[in-house]
């Protein structure tokens, strides 16, 4: 059973851990005929604790004592599993010790897998609730905190990608796990199919993991209803049973403070009942072991060597029973020889030849927009990590849930079976972003904003977006998204947006005129529309091609003067991010760069209309530099337009932490910008809990830049030097950074900060 009595809610978050072409299966007719009895081992869940298994196993192997049948139960499905395989308890252990287990805790693709479009929603909106919100208002509830996405690829990984088989009985040794149908709460033993597959449907943690479909089954962990399956290794045969307790202990009175601690105390009885039951099916000549684990949690993956001790110790304590079923050296080396055998007719390969793809389709979208987005061609060969990486394509798109894949053979030909789930609380999303930033001393911004995603509009994957944010500045976007071709390398989207800003000008000159604007205050009022298509050129790199339409007007209350615009024109877009994080990133490139054209009419309240033409561009690069926990991350970012209307419509600014720290956020402002920057930061404590990290840096930056009116007036020695050091948390609402700032022009300035983008 993978629930901790001790810590229920960590288990909530850590996730217990719960191919090649097969030529020849071993069938039960090939094995030997035993005269001697047949040993079942029987391991039972208990999460990290499992690692107690190992131990058992690598005593019996020393002790020349043979395994004949394995069941199992959660993580004792996953070890008995791994040694059924035909694998020494060396190397289970191994692949186990190896394994960083805290990807398992992790349903999404990371963000370099993430495309291109994707990136850019969840930089700017960083509380990922992914909330499913249908478009007549109703919400939708996840079916499990995880989907186990992770937890299949760890699983698929440790068991060689080993294809479907039609018994597990084919196994270099007899297997089964158990399971539970939650529908109806009863056991679920598994005796065929994928073995990986197998495993996890024990594995899966009611409520915290989305449960597996099998056999039209909804199934989840099976320790509350068989934890220790003594019943199932009898009912495959076995003599002699050899089982494995990881259970834990009830809680004393004074630890029942919390709901918690409530679910976790009658979890835990029902799984040592079930467990008791299985224990009053055993005989005298049986050997029931319970490691002493009491020292850790299921969740305690850090303390696998300790758990695995644990289990060599009860087994070496046990040796006086154990050694009646003790083979000699002959019979022993017989027994490993024809294991062996077995093991190698299972034989599996890093890359095998690929005949049919099958789809399961549990998504909105036809099997052809699935087949386009793997990329994946029949009649070849295809390794193990060429279809892991045609996995990521399908998670770039972040809309599908558990996505399994197996081999099966069927008429002589290998096919590849993928099972495709999109996630059933869509196909619509909410997502918020929340972000103020406060100097202490003369201005507080904040915003916050909600973003909602509505997919599969068409069946090549068209999607809307709507985002809408208040605080210190406000705004509106809407854009319809439709790609052309299948695998969405080209696309067309169009869409609207509004903004209302306030700025402050200091020092700025009004082109054309003689009077000089200080300290003044600016309110601009946008709405553009667009039109463009593109080239996904990769999935972190995009080519675009547009065409936008502007209307608004900026005010100067001060002067009581007021200039509307109207402006169109065309422009180009050509994007590349592979960055890890982009608030923290440690690996990776970024780079935008945009250049548009527009034709523009002025019309001021205190003059004639005027009609002009604007050239508007920005750059940005962004290239981390990573040694152990030492990042520098250079950045160099430039913009600006040639209009000469009353103030710029394409306005630039610069201020807060990075940006010239010492001065606060949007103070400074022109036509034309141009900043570059070194921040150095030191990952002092990393904080990770698997589904959660929370990583806190020190830090420091060293930044120089301005804003400018003219382009005469543009020179490194008229922009300004900065600097700032720094504490930051990586959390889940978004970059923490609490930050002192300073400028050669005398500005100073402390920060608190959170989330990346006002």
């Amino acid at each position: 059973m993978l629930f901790s009595n001790k810590n229920f809610s960590r288990v909530l978050f850590c996730i217990v851990i719960s191919t090649p072409t097969v030529n020849v299966y071993a069938a039960k007719a090939d094995r030997p005929i035993i005269d001697r009895p047949k040993i079942g081992l029987v391991l039972s869940g208990g999460g990290a604790k499992g690692a107690a298994h190992i131990g058992v196993l690598e005593v019996l192997e020393e002790n020349r004592i043979p395994v004949d049948i394995v069941t199992g139960t959660s993580m004792g499905a996953y070890v008995g599993g791994m040694y059924a395989m035909g694998l020494s308890a060396q190397e289970v252990k191994q692949r186990t010790f190896n394994i960083n287990w805290n990807t398992g805790y992790i349903d999404r693709a990371s963000r370099n897998d993430l495309s291109l479009r994707r990136k850019k929603q969840n930089d700017t909106y960083q509380l990922h609730t992914d909330l499913g919100l249908d478009i007549n208002g109703e919400f939708k509830s996840r079916p499990g905190a995880f989907q186990g996405q992770g937890l299949a690829v760890i699983l698929r990984k440790l068991t060689a990608n080993l294809p479907a088989l039609k018994t597990f009985d084919r196994l270099a040794i007899p297997y089964r796990s158990v399971a539970t149908d939650i529908t109806k709460v009863t056991p679920v033993v598994i005796s065929s199919g994928h073995l990986a597959t197998a495993m996890q449907a024990s594995m899966t943690v009611p409520g915290a993991l989305k449960p597996v479909h099998l056999d039209n089954k909804l199934l989840v962990d099976g320790g509350v209803v068989n934890n220790m399956p003594v019943d199932v290794a009898k009912q495959l045969g076995a003599d002699v049973i050899i089982a494995v307790d990881l259970r834990d202990s009830l809680m004393p009175k004074k630890d029942l403070d919390s709901a918690l601690n409530i679910v976790s105390q009658l979890t835990t009885f029902m799984t040592n009942a079930s467990a008791d039951f299985q224990k009053s099916l055993m005989k005298s000549s049986d050997i029931y072991l319970q490691p002493n684990v009491s020292f850790m949690t299921a969740a305690d993956f850090d303390k696998l060597e300790q758990a695995y001790q644990a289990g060599r110790k009860i087994a070496l304590a046990s040796l006086p029973r154990l050694l009646r079923y003790q083979l000699s050296l002959s019979e022993y080396a017989e027994y490993n020889k024809q294991k062996n055998i077995r093991r190698s007719r299972l034989s599996a390969h890093d890359s095998y030849f690929i005949d049919d793809i099958e789809i399961i389709n549990n998504t909105n979208l036809p099997d052809k927009t699935l087949l386009a987005q793997l990329e994946l061609k029949t009649g070849k060969i295809i390794s193990n990590n060429e279809l892991e990486q045609a996995v990521k394509r399908l998670q770039s798109e972040d809309i599908y849930g558990r996505i399994n894949y197996s081999i099966k053979q069927k008429n002589n030909k290998n096919i590849l079976v993928m099972d495709i789930n999109e996630k059933s609380w869509g196909p619509g999303y909410l997502n918020f972003t929340l972000a103020f930033e406060d100097d202490f001393e003369s201005r507080s911004d904040f915003s916050f904003g909600a973003q909602y995603v509505y997919t599969d509009l068409t069946d090549k994957g068209g999607e809307w977006l709507l985002e809408w944010k208040l605080g210190s500045w406000k705004n509106i976007t809407t854009e319809f998204y439709f790609p052309i071709d299948y695998q969405q390398h080209f696309f067309t989207a169009f869409g609207a947006e509004t903004s209302n800003e306030i700025r402050q000008f200091d020092d700025f000159t009004y082109y054309n005129a003689d009077e000089e604007l200080k300290n003044i205050d600016a309110k601009y009022n946008q709405t553009n529309a667009y039109v463009k298509m593109g080239w996904n050129i990769k999935p972190w790199a995009a080519f675009t091609l547009g065409y936008k339409g502007q209307t608004g007007s900026i005010t100067v209350s001060a002067l009581d003067r007021k200039e509307n615009y109207n402006l169109y024109g065309p422009y180009l877009d050509l994007t590349y991010d592979d960055l890890d994080s982009f608030f923290f990133p440690s690996y990776g490139s970024y780079f935008n760069s945009e250049i548009g054209y527009s034709n523009t009419v002025r019309r001021p309240d205190f003059g004639e209309s005027e009609a002009g033409e604007t050239v508007y561009y920005n750059l940005s690069i962004i290239k981390p530099f990573t040694y152990d926990k030492h990042t520098v991350v250079f950045s160099m970012k430039t913009a600006g337009s040639d209009a000469d209307n009353l103030l710029p419509i394409y306005a630039q600014d610069l201020g807060g932490l990075f940006n010239l720290s010492g001065y606060h956020r949007y103070e400074l402002n022109g036509r034309y910008s141009a900043l570059t920057s070194l921040v150095y930061r030191y990952r002092v404590i990393d904080n990770n809990f698997g589904a959660i990290k929370l990583p806190i840096y020190i830090g420091g930056s060293l930044e120089k830049g301005g804003v400018w009116d003219r382009t005469s007036a543009i020179s490194w020695d008229s922009a300004i030097t900065a600097g700032s050091v720094y504490v930051a948390v990586d959390s889940i609402l978004g970059p923490v950074y609490l930050s002192y700032g300073q400028t050669s022009t005398g500005k100073s300035s402390f920060y608190l900060s959170l989330g990346g983008t006002l």
